[in-house]
């Protein structure tokens, strides 16, 4: 008998609560009792709180457990919050202090408060309710954290094919705090690319069409977060986003748009000029400023 997508991840959620002992139809292996899977989105800014709804019909004077599991995008689920008439489950470290379940869970609300929201709390959140061990509540709440911080203007960077270009990033550095840097590139269609990503954890793999010519600014502590691409090609010519994050709150949003121009015509006048520099010759205040973020080929 084929399981739908909603059986499928509910079965796959309540296999991974082994504490609930639910009852099993003996061939689809849903539960008896608990009713179809119910979703929801919520989202909130970072620093912020966000609610994440979750609801019973209560029976008084019954053994009532709930159970809050978090899915990253990969690996196991982790349990976040267990609480029954016995005993509650350690909250995991990053979690510790900042999340809360309901006050009214014996009236028949079971929702758990997220404070202090971050970037990464951004995933899949599932709530079960049992009764005397029986199933009678399963919800997935999808929350999306937004980066509410300090949006800056748009800065343009002219520079030409073949040479190198810098795009500028930076924010107040707090001594002893998580920093987390990421560049963001937005082509004309399809969904974001991720370029690059810096915390204490692993960085992202960089993609292909970048490899070997992306480089963070070795002085990211001190509050420079800039990228160094190489080897500029026409492609390159897009959008590129920053976004800076302290402790999981977003402090610095930096637009950059770049546009790589063909190399100049090989005569006597701009082979002078290349030999300066590999940008356009331009004239004013901003153009020596968009100038100074182009550098000549190694």
């Amino acid at each position: 008998m084929a399981l739908s997508t909603e059986q499928a991840l509910a079965l796959l959620l309540i296999l991974n609560s082994a504490h609930l002992t639910a009852v099993y139809c003996l061939f689809s292996l849903i539960p008896v009792a608990c009713p179809p899977l119910d979703r929801v989105a919520v989202s909130g800014s970072a620093g912020g709180r966000s609610v994440l709804p979750c609801s019973y019909t209560p029976t008084p004077g019954q053994d009532i457990e709930v159970t809050w599991h978090t899915y990253p995008d990969q690996g196991e689920s982790v349990l976040l919050i267990y609480k029954s008439k016995t005993h509650s489950a350690p909250i995991p470290a990053q979690w510790s202090g900042r999340v809360k379940l309901s006050d009214e869970v014996s009236s028949g609300n079971a929702s758990l408060l997220i404070s202090e929201l971050r970037l990464e709390d951004t995933r899949y959140y599932t709530c079960t309710v049992g009764i005397n061990g029986i199933c009678v509540t399963i919800r997935a709440v999808n929350l999306t954290v937004q980066a509410d911080c300090p949006s800056q203007d748009p800065l343009p960077v002219s520079c030409s094919a073949g040479g190198r270009a810098v795009l500028p990033c930076s924010y107040t550095p707090t001594p002893g705090q998580d920093v987390e840097v990421t560049w963001y590139t937005y082509p004309d269609q399809g969904k974001a690319v991720l370029l690059i990503y810096k915390s204490k954890t692993p960085s992202a793999p960089i993609p292909a069409e970048w490899r070997g010519r992306l480089k963070l600014s070795e002085e990211v502590s001190s509050g420079n977060a800039s990228l160094l691409i190489s080897e500029l090609r026409l492609q390159d010519t897009r959008d590129y986003t920053c976004t800076v994050g302290i402790n999981g709150i977003c402090v610095t949003n930096r637009n950059v748009k770049l546009t790589v121009q063909g190399p100049p015509k090989r005569d006597s006048t701009t082979a002078t000029t290349q030999k300066t520099s590999p940008c356009p010759t331009q004239q004013g205040n901003a153009a020596a400023q968009r100038r100074s973020y182009c550098m000549k080929p190694l």
